[in-house]
């Protein structure tokens, strides 16, 4: 299902759910991604880019193991400090948009830890 996005002024397409079942990038795209993974997956989430601004992303664990998003900058552009997530339980989510060139939570992680 879509949304509207105010800060791309524009109606964005919704996206089916993304699922990764190995370590790897998160793609850079609105919707659910989802970690199903049969062993602890490190995942990496690049900076947004200019035209990546509004993008919201939500990532969620779907398997219970202790999988990690590392995202580059950290979160806000903090820095090493807070640029790794850990997902320990299934249904543990963080939502993510595209600010000024850096991931923004949107409220707080559901389960997920920050560091």
């Amino acid at each position: 299902m879509g949304r509207y996005s105010a800060l791309r002024n524009q109606y964005v397409r919704g996206e089916d759910v993304r699922t990764y079942v190995a370590a790897g990038a998160i793609t850079i795209s609105d919707g659910v991604h989802a970690i199903r993974a049969t062993a602890a997956a490190a995942m990496t989430l690049a900076a947004p880019g200019a035209g990546d601004e509004g993008t919201q992303i939500t990532v969620t664990a779907r398997t219970a193991f202790a999988h990690t998003l590392t995202i580059a900058g950290g979160i806000g552009g903090r820095g090493i400090t807070t640029d790794v997530v850990t997902f320990a339980a299934v249904g543990d989510t963080i939502t993510l948009i595209a600010d000024n060139l850096v991931w923004v939570p949107m409220g707080a992680p559901y389960g997920a830890t920050i560091a």
